[in-house]
Order: C-alpha cells, then sequence, then structure tokens
C-alpha cells in the first residue's frame, strides 16, 4: 500500500465512530470452580480444585490476600500428622484433641445451642487436620516448626510456620504468623498458573431453573463481571465485621464491630449471598473472642505480662471481680459487663509512665489508695477495696477462694499509685454460617444438597462449637474445609 493510500485509510477510520466499552458492559468467563475469598479456606480449596484437574478462578473483594487467616498466629491442630511424628512427639492423638476440644465446649458462655458442637463431625475432622498437616507439606511447600503446645498448654498439637519466630512463652506460635502459610499457598498458586482476582467482590450466585448453582455474578470496580462454573466453593469468612449481623446473632459484641482482629473483609458476603438463594443458616452464632484490648492501642502492651494476661486481675463496674483470669479467652465475661478495667500497679516504671499521661475513666484512672481508684473508676469504694484485698492476700497464700486461679499466676498488686485501664473485648472471628454435610456442600432447610455450592472455614463453622474457641481450630478447620471442598467441586460434572 502506498503512502498516499495508508494516509486515506487513516483518515477513513478516525471519521468512524468510536466503538466505546462502558463500565455497564459485562465481563463474561468460564471455568469449573469458582472459589470465593483469598484466606486459608480459599486458597486452600483453590489449590486442591486444581489439583483434581478442575479449572479454577479466585476472587477476592480485597486488593491483597490472606483475609483472617494471614492476621492470625499461623498453627493448625493435629494429633497424628508427619511432622509429629518426625519429632518423635508423644502423647498426642486425634483422640486426644478431640477430648481437649470437647473439654473446652464446657466452659461455654451460658446461652448457647445445647446440641452443639456436632461430636461426630469433629471427630471426623480432626482426622482430617493430620491429612491436612501432611498435604500442606508435601504438596503445597509450606514448612512447619516442629510441633508445640498451644498457649493453654498440654502436648505438642501445635502446627505452627517454620518462618514465624517462636513467642518468649515458647507456646504456639508468633501474632500473624499466618502470613507465611499464605505466602506458601500464594507461591503454589503462582506457579501452577491459577488466576486470583484481588479487588473483586463477589455480589450474587447465579442458578439454574433447578436451583442449582451455576456461577457467581461480580465487580470489579465498576466493571461487571460474570463466571459461568461446574462449581462455586464460598470461602468468604464469618461476620465479625459485620455490626447488623453481629447483632442479630450476638447482640453483646455489637458495639465491637471495630474492635477486632479479623480482616475487614469479614462482613458475611458469603452466608448473605448464599442464604438469598435457599441455603440453611443457624438459629445462633457466637464469637471467636480473643484478649482484652484499650481504647487506646498505645496502652495494650500493659495489660501483658509474661504469661499473657494470665497474671492481671481484672474488676468490673462493681468493683468485683468476675473472671478467672487464667483461663485461654476471658472476652466473652468481658463483654457481658456493663464497664471492666485490668488493674495494675507501679512495678514497672515504663508502664507507669504511659499510664500517668492518661486520667479519664474511659481510658485509664489512678489513685494511690484503692479507695482514690474506685472514686476514679466510679465504682463503690469499699467494693475494690475488699476485691483487692483478698485477691493480694490470695496471691500471698498462692490460693484463690474466689475463683481457683492457678498459684503460679497469682501476682500481687501492692505498689502505689494504682492504675485501672478500661479493657473492652477483641475478636478474630465469628462462630456461625451455613449448614453443610460432611463434603461440604451447602445444604437447604430440608436437608437437601444445593447441588454445586460449597462452603468452609468460618462460613460454615457453627457445628464445631457452642459458645467458646479452642486455639488450632479455625485454622484447621480452614484449610481442612477448604482442601475437602475444593477436591468434591473439581467433580462436579
Amino acid at each position: 500500500m502506498s503512502r498516499l493510500n495508508k494516509l486515506s485509510l487513516c483518515l477513513l477510520l478516525s471519521a468512524l465512530p468510536a466503538v466505546s466499552v462502558t463500565a455497564a458492559d459485562i465481563e463474561k468467563l468460564n471455568t469449573d470452580v469458582v472459589v470465593v475469598g483469598g484466606g486459608g479456606t480459599g486458597m486452600s480449596a483453590a489449590a486442591s480444585a486444581h489439583q483434581h484437574g478442575a479449572k479454577v478462578i479466585l476472587l477476592e473483594k480485597l486488593a491483597f490476600v490472606g483475609g483472617s487467616s494471614a492476621l492470625s498466629g499461623g498453627a493448625l491442630a493435629a494429633g497424628e500428622s508427619n511432622p509429629q511424628k518426625r519429632a518423635g512427639t508423644k502423647d498426642v492423638s486425634n483422640d486426644g484433641f478431640v477430648n481437649i476440644w470437647l473439654k473446652d465446649q464446657d466452659r461455654s458462655f451460658p446461652g448457647g445451642d445445647e446440641s452443639m458442637p456436632k461430636v461426630e463431625r469433629m471427630q471426623k475432622l480432626a482426622k482430617e487436620f493430620n491429612t491436612t498437616v501432611n498435604w500442606m507439606e508435601s504438596e503445597i511447600g509450606h514448612k512447619f516448626a516442629v510441633p508445640r503446645p498451644f498457649g493453654y498448654g498440654g502436648p505438642n498439637y501445635a502446627h505452627a510456620p517454620e518462618e514465624a519466630p517462636i513467642p518468649a512463652s515458647g507456646r504456639g506460635s508468633s501474632q500473624a504468623g499466618g502470613r507465611f502459610v499464605i505466602k506458601a499457598f500464594k507461591a503454589y498458586l503462582d506457579k501452577a498458573g491459577v488466576p486470583i482476582m484481588t479487588g473483586t467482590r463477589a455480589q450474587e450466585l447465579i442458578t439454574d431453573d433447578k436451583g442449582n448453582v451455576v456461577g457467581v455474578r461480580a465487580t470489579k470496580g465498576k466493571q461487571k463481571i460474570e463466571i459461568r462454573a461446574k462449581a462455586v466453593v464460598l470461602g468468604t469468612g464469618g461476620f465479625a465485621r459485620n455490626k447488623e449481623l453481629l447483632q442479630k446473632f450476638v447482640p453483646s459484641y455489637a458495639p465491637y464491630t471495630d474492635v477486632s482482629n479479623a480482616t475487614p473483609g469479614a462482613t458475611g458476603d458469603g452466608i448473605i449471598m448464599a442464604q438469598k438463594i435457599g441455603a440453611a443458616g443457624f438459629k445462633d452464632g457466637w464469637v471467636m473472642g480473643i484478649s482484652p484490648v484499650s481504647y487506646k492501642r498505645e496502652l495494650n502492651n500493659t495489660l501483658r505480662t509474661k504469661n499473657v494476661f494470665k497474671d492481671d486481675v481484672f474488676v468490673n463496674q462493681n468493683g468485683k471481680r468476675f473472671v478467672k483470669e487464667d483461663l485461654p479467652y476471658i472476652v466473652d465475661p468481658i463483654a457481658a459487663q456493663k464497664a471492666a478495667w485490668a488493674i495494675l500497679d507501679s512495678k514497672d516504671p515504663a508502664k507507669r509512665e504511659l499510664l500517668s499521661k492518661y486520667n479519664d475513666p474511659e481510658i485509664v484512672v489512678h489513685g494511690n489508695t484503692w479507695e482514690e481508684l474506685a472514686k476514679a473508676m466510679g465504682v463503690p469504694a469499699a467494693a475494690l477495696k475488699n476485691t483487692m484485698d483478698q485477691y493480694n492476700e490470695a496471691c500471698k497464700n498462692k490460693k484463690d477462694p474466689a475463683f481457683n486461679k492457678t498459684p503460679e499466676f497469682l501476682v500481687p498488686f501492692d505498689k502505689a499509685p494504682f492504675y485501672a485501664v478500661r479493657v473492652i473485648p477483641s475478636t478474630m472471628g465469628t462462630i456461625g454460617g451455613l449448614q453443610t454435610n460432611d463434603k461440604f456442600q451447602v445444604l437447604r432447610a430440608d436437608g437437601s444438597v444445593i447441588k454445586g455450592l460449597y462452603a468452609g472455614g468460618e462460613t460454615a463453622n457453627r457445628p464445631f462449637y457452642r459458645r467458646v474457641y479452642t486455639s488450632g481450630t479455625g485454622l484447621g478447620l480452614a484449610y481442612t474445609s477448604g482442601r475437602i471442598a475444593g477436591a468434591e467441586a473439581a467433580q462436579e460434572k
């Protein structure tokens, strides 16, 4: 073509009307399995589905993957895993861990569904935890540290990331050690070529005329996306960041919606979407409480001791103790109070300097006597003095008649001035979600399966608890349910 003809063609093309692609246009995709949620459950499901021969697309509404799993300590429970066998770990078994899990449920906060947990499902799941740990090690490439105890002590059931430093207590795993687990899954999925669409929010499930799930509608910014698939796996987490759902299921925690270690994405999206197409939920729910915190984040470390809160003493609006402080999780009793404070003294100069900056009953108050402190807190002076006198006497005698606190954690508060730090409960997740079967297929109220729909992790964890959380079970459930659901979803026809 001559230079003149090329110029004429360019002029002709420039005169044609432009074909605009607007945000209203729907991008349409096809795959075998869509996984909604890029936390531990979702990434595990995506990896498993890929390994079972499925084409997979993973959607994550936030700009990054990891979810609450990345913010966790990172330790999974297991009783008869390969890492335990290599280490020659003794006194561990599937039944042994299930017994710890079941015993924990006896201290559930009152008022929960007494039919929970479902013991048979717990027992089956605990056996699958071993398979998950071995799979993560051999197939995903994740490296575990030598198994050790969780924070509550006992046998070496905790499988923490090798990269996570061991905390001062020598137990469990480090704060946010879960990011190393997510790192391993992300590397695996990237190498496998599984598309991860971040910043993409699933908005509704697509069903056919029989009510089967055949895909997902989503948005990425203003772009609408429709993905058709043989199966959808929901790994969107719980509802710790959804005030409306907390008000419905756990109203005592609704005021603290923003005080959570859960991912900001934990707003119950998968639960809501599934229930809109007829999925069954549960009549009650609860939270995974984690620790007491201050309204001022800089004060949180003033509550921490070498035994992580166990040496503390907490009092309520009546100036009285209300909880055995050395329990693994004590936020449920805190949430039940009208107000709660941690009582501290002046033994630690660094803490004293920080605490002295405030004089507000909603943050910190101080006093040279128990009566002065009580007046600043707005609690009965005689009650607080009596409480602390009795507590210090218990510390002296190494015997706590009020709550039977373990003697080694009875540390006196006897150096004035005294401080009261207002505390509120923080959470790391919720207990509730959708009804599923052993394959983590989502069910209707009549028990029938919604073909093509699966859910795991906090999106479907109600059968495994009453009203208390047990360390290691949350991540064990996340990665195990994801693994199982991904494998099952890959087989959908």
